[in-house]
């Protein structure tokens, strides 16, 4: 038996080679220093020379070897750590003057000295600065508070306490040549960055994350720094388990994660092969205990010891994503007042076995771009620019097509609808040869007034701008195609604007299904969701009316808000109306003896994926909508659609979801209580979007459509298109 504290290295009592037998590693040699290349089929991973040779971080790596090389790709190990700067000496002060010892300033001052060389530094750059802003705030609030915890926990020996060293800005020549890798998988944010800055496409680069710990929606974490500037330029994180996916999602911002265990049970290490070395007495082994918060090594070592040894332990966040919430745990110490100690919650036990590595893989490869070699050689990639203001519906697009290797895509973001960046926006429309508004709003009429006869513009239109005045100033003959979101979208195009037809596109949203299909935490099905509750014209009052009356029945449901509220949209807050409407709603969930309780409102972020996982109906009631993103997400991620008959909902989803009445729609919640009848929709639904919102089919559509090929981009949703509005092939 042991107990969950402060590990304590093996290392002090043998020493561990950590390069696996059979395994091909790189060296540090002249070729590593020139930059050797490596070929497209070949998976890079940056081994973090800082890191101690224990068990567990021999086995991670061994898994990454074993792993890949089943999927057929050439997998090499490259040392890798910050290259050593000489830091110039501080001349002494003068000896006849005495400084008053430097009083420490808070993060709040640090903060507003970050974001005051922001506003100097002009709008232009204003985010760009303001993300690395942000992560050098959070890495000085970790060695801040780093600092002033007491150290009854100390970091174990021969782990970095905190990072202090800001990632290199500059090229690392030893990196230099991996720009053609099929993957780099990096074990430290720096590591990322570096590979990035070398040289190496972004979308190729991964790191393995590892959260110390739970955060709670929308609170701050004193972790996170390094890694909030290192996801923004790559492509994404490897981790442990969905717990952990969930959590990195909720603080690091928009991300990638994929989930791969990093050691497998029934995987056998070739350097330490798991369990007590041979030649160590296992009574003179240390203790297993609790790991520290910033050490992703203390993690390896103490699952390694968790898959050897399954005794008892002390519950902790780290053993329960290896064993579950089953355990077997330790008897808690604390008086437990007649309860039940520890009551599960009824998920089930994680996977960690060569198959779900084997799954974890797929899932990376499969989200990694095109390999660079399906670029012709000497063939320059198309140059494409996105242009407009407020891209939450571009953002994910964009990256996807600009990780692939035959496209130069920049996207220009406008400070406001109308005030575009002087100076960039014009070289940056230059230098295109395929123009994209994102909005029929000023960006677009703009557009159509400089475009050049030998460029291809195309305009997106979502749903509000058909009701102002901008797509009338549009010069439509400048317009090569328009893209239109949701099928009903196309006739109020042509019947209302008079655009051609044979210039209309209809591709739907880009939403990754692949994301959000997670499994549902149990008794999901029992918990309505809704996203997005202002302006009122969502209709969070019909969502209480339909709350209400499924509970009347049965009071085992409840309803999940995830939104701003209304005096944080000023444009809705203005109008008497909208307040009127909030300030009723609110009344009603403090008041109503039905809802009291059952309405919870989550803190607005990012995380959708992880936040679906506790829904099991999706809510769209709203008076009207473009495509209504949220219901596809939810969709996807296995939610049970609740459609009110908005214009174009049938259409879009199908009319067998759309619910003709409130009764309709509680009768069809009430049935789905039934374990095997909410298992049977949440199938059709994620089947439903798979077909309508194929977002592989999205992203051809618009590689087609950048190169020109309009008629080639309409066949690939043609079947959801109006009839009236199908052109003769």
């Amino acid at each position: 038996m042991f107990s969950i504290g402060r590990i304590r290295p093996y290392a002090a009592f043998f020493v561990v080679d950590d390069t696996p037998h059979g395994v091909h590693q790189v060296g540090m040699t002249e070729d590593q220093e020139t930059g050797t290349p490596v070929g497209t089929n070949t998976v890079v991973l940056l081994r973090e020379e800082r890191w101690p040779a224990w068990p567990g971080v021999c086995c991670w790596r061994a898994s990454v070897h074993a792993a890949f090389a089943e999927a057929g790709l050439d997998v090499r190990e490259i040392p890798w750590s910050p290259l050593e700067r000489e830091q110039p000496e501080r001349p002494a002060p003068p000896p006849s003057h005495t400084r008053r010892p430097a009083r420490e300033q808070s993060t709040a001052v640090l903060a507003l000295q970050f974001m005051g060389r922001v506003a100097r530094a002009g709008v232009v750059t204003a985010g760009r600065r303001v993300r690395a802003a942000a992560g050098r705030v959070g890495r000085e609030l970790e060695a801040r508070v780093a600092d002033r915890m007491p150290r009854s926990v100390p970091p174990p020996s021969g782990v970095q306490d905190t990072v202090r060293v800001s990632p290199p800005s500059e090229s690392d020549p030893r990196l230099r040549g991996l720009t053609r890798a099929r993957l780099v998988l990096a074990e430290s944010p720096e590591g990322a960055l570096a590979a990035v800055r070398s040289g190496v496409p972004a979308g190729v680069v991964w790191l393995l994350a590892i959260p110390p710990e739970r955060s709670a929606p929308g609170e701050p974490v004193t972790w996170a720094g390094p890694l909030r500037e290192a996801v923004s330029e790559i492509g994404g994180l490897v981790t442990d388990s969905l717990d952990a996916a969930g959590i990195l999602e909720r603080v690091a911002g928009p991300v990638r994660t994929v989930v791969l265990p990093p050691l497998a049970s029934d995987r056998a290490c070739p350097t330490c092969g798991g369990g007590t070395p041979a030649g160590v007495d296992p009574e003179k082994r240390p203790p297993t205990l609790d790991v520290h918060p910033t050490d992703i090594p203390s993690h390896l070592l103490l699952w390694r010891r968790l898959l050897d040894e399954p005794t008892p332990t002390e519950y902790s966040w780290a053993v329960a994503r290896l064993r579950g919430e089953g355990g077997p745990w330790l008897p808690p110490e604390r008086d437990t007042w007649g309860a039940t100690p520890d009551r599960a919650t009824g998920g089930s036990a994680p996977d960690w076995s060569a198959s779900a590595q084997a799954a974890g893989v797929r899932r990376l490869l499969a989200a990694l771009p095109p390999p660079a070699d399906q670029v012709p050689a000497g063939a320059s990639p198309l140059r494409v620019r996105v242009f407009g203001y407020d891209m939450k519906f571009m953002r994910d697009l964009a990256r996807v097509l600009g990780e692939r290797p035959d496209f130069d895509l920049v996207v220009d973001e406008w400070r406001s609808a109308s005030a575009k960046n002087d100076g960039i926006t014009e070289n940056l429309a230059r230098s295109a040869q395929t123009l994209v508004a994102e909005w029929a709003r000023p960006n677009a009429v703009w557009l159509s007034k400089v475009k050049r006869p030998d460029q291809y513009l195309v305009v997106r239109l979502h749903r509000f701008e058909i009701e102002s005045a901008y797509p009338r100033q549009i010069d439509i003959d400048a317009v090569d195609a328009v893209v239109y979101i949701a099928p009903h979208m196309g006739r109020r195009i042509r019947d209302e604007l008079g655009w051609p037809a044979d210039k209309l596109v209809y591709i739907p949203n880009y939403t990754d299904l692949a994301n959000l299909d997670r499994p549902k935490y149990p008794d999901a099905r029992f918990t309505l969701g809704m996203v997005g509750i202002v302006p009122s014209l969502k209709r969070f009052d019909l969502a209480l009316d339909l709350l209400a009356a499924i509970r009347r029945e049965d009071p085992r449901f409840s309803l999940l808000v995830r939104s701003q509220m209304g005096w944080a949209h000023p444009p809705s807050w203005e109008s008497a109306e909208e307040r009127r409407q909030v300030q009723r709603a609110l009344e009603r969930v403090e008041k109503d003896p039905l809802l009291r309780g059952a309405v919870v409102f989550d803190a607005f972020g990012r995380d959708m994926a992880a936040w679906f996982r506790k829904v099991g109906h999706i809510l769209s009631l709203s008076d009207v909508e473009g495509s209504h993103v949220a219901l596809c997400e939810g969709m996807g991620s296995g939610a049970v659609p609740v459609i009110r008959g908005w214009e174009g909902a049938a259409e879009a989803y199908g009319a067998e979801n759309v619910s003709a009445s409130l009764d309709d729609a509680v009768a069809k919640v009430l049935e789905s209580a039934d374990p095997a009848v909410w298992e049977e929709r949440s199938q059709q639904a994620k089947e439903e979007v798979a077909r309508r919102f194929d977002p592989t089919q999205v992203v051809e559509a618009w590689v087609d459509l950048s190169y020109g090929h309009a008629e080639k981009a309409r066949q690939r949703f043609a079947a959801y298109v109006d009839e009236s509005l199908r052109l003769a092939p």
